[in-house]
This record gives C-alpha cells, sequence and structure tokens, in this order.
C-alpha cells in the first residue's frame, strides 16, 4: 500500500513497529532501513520521525516507553473499528 494511503496513525505506527523489529534483531535503526520497513519515502520519514520525538513516542533510536504504550492502544483500539470497516492495510485486516 502507498504510504499516501495510510493515516498519520498508522505512519507513526509502522515507524514504531520498524524500529523495534531493528533494535531487537540488534541492529541499527537507520533512516534507510526503518524507511525500507516503515514503506515510507526518506523526506516523509524524517518529518514523521521529528513528530515521533516531538510527541515522545521516540527517543534518538529507540522507541519510549510512551511509544510502547501507544503502539499497545493502537493495537487494542485503532485496528479493531479498521477490521470493523476494513479500512486500511490487508495486514491489519483479520
Amino acid at each position: 500500500m502507498a504510504s499516501e494511503n495510510r493515516l498519520t496513525v498508522q505512519v507513526y505506527y509502522d515507524i514504531l513497529r520498524a524500529t523495534h523489529v531493528l533494535a531487537k534483531k540488534g541492529k541499527f535503526p537507520s533512516m534507510y532501513s526503518v524507511g525500507r520497513l516503515a514503506g515510507l519515502p526518506y523526506v516523509r520519514l524524517k518529518a514523521r520521525l521529528v513528530e515521533l520525538r516531538d510527541l515522545g513516542l521516540i527517543d534518538s533510536e529507540k522507541v519510549t516507553e510512551r511509544g510502547y504504550a501507544f503502539c499497545e492502544e493502537y493495537l487494542k483500539k485503532v485496528v479493531p473499528v479498521f477490521q470493523k470497516y476494513r479500512i486500511g492495510p490487508s495486514d491489519e485486516i483479520g
């Protein structure tokens, strides 16, 4: 799915998830690797990273506790709405 079709909240989750996955594998979450996993071009990723830092969801190259809480809430509350109304990427629709 093209990144411009995703809502900002979906993009935030994808960036946080990509950062977490890379760190868990012991890899440095570079702009290139995060962008590739999150499906974002460099310019959009850079802008979203600034927003995530300002929101306190990411700090340097790691997801903060607040960021993990965001992901948990996203999966519990937002994804079910997407599933109910068949909105969003097909991997989020069960």
